[in-house]
């Protein structure tokens, strides 16, 4: 699974998990009944929008996380999910959990 910053059309945002970013998308929608603001002409391909980006590591706030049969689920990392979007890695020195 792969985690998703989405922005919804109602200038909220949060973090949900997908096994793309389609399926974060649609995941996120059902759950919270908001749109998220992609594009019509990226409708299915959301991850070039500027409105769904990935993220490092799973943040706050959270819509939906896998939990792992084994594992449980992955702690939130993250507490600037609107900043590390898009990035590979966290841009700070030191944990947002610290």
């Amino acid at each position: 699974m792969q985690a998703y910053w989405l922005k919804f059309t109602d200038g909220t945002s949060g973090h949900c998990e997908g096994q793309s970013a389609f399926d974060a998308v649609r995941i996120a929608e059902h759950l919270t009944k908001k749109k998220v603001a992609v594009e019509d002409h990226l409708k299915y391909k959301p991850q070039e929008s500027e409105a769904v980006k990935t993220l490092p590591y799973p943040a706050r706030p959270m819509i939906w996380q896998m939990e792992h049969p084994v594992f449980g689920k992955t702690p939130t990392f993250c507490f600037g999910g609107a900043e590390c979007r898009g990035r590979g890695a966290c841009p700070r020195s030191h944990s947002c959990c610290d």
